[in-house]
């Protein structure tokens, strides 16, 4: 009996020694992954940009649930992961719902969140 009792507490510090090793390798490709240069924020992240001007880069389009993409109320020509040229100052992006954020003068903003 202590035998069984011995190997299945073996077998049990090797399953949570794989569980641990697995979340530290989530977290540390997470962190890897992080623009060091970057300012995170809940909608997403900014950054300066390299010539001084505002940019707003979508990365999400909120499950593809829109037809038009919009900034401001006017459709937005910058396919999804590139920058477009914007002006700073709080702004309204609609697809699907709408989300206000604030943008920076000489920012490039990565709007990633479409949550609550």
């Amino acid at each position: 009996m202590m035998r069984v009792l011995k190997y299945a507490l073996i077998a049990l510090g090797a399953l949570l020694a794989c569980i641990l090793l697995a979340i530290a390798i989530v977290l540390l490709v997470n962190v890897a992954g992080m623009d060091a240069d970057a300012t995170y924020e809940l909608r997403g992240r900014y950054k300066p940009s390299a010539d001084g001007k505002t940019y707003l880069v979508i990365e999400h389009d909120h499950g593809g649930s829109c037809d038009t993409l919009s900034v401001d109320g006017k459709s937005w020509s910058a396919p999804l992961d590139e920058a477009g040229e914007t002006t700073p100052g709080v702004h309204s992006i609609r697809c699907g719902g709408e989300i206000e954020i604030e943008i920076k003068p000489g920012t490039l903003y990565y709007f990633n969140y479409w949550g609550p």
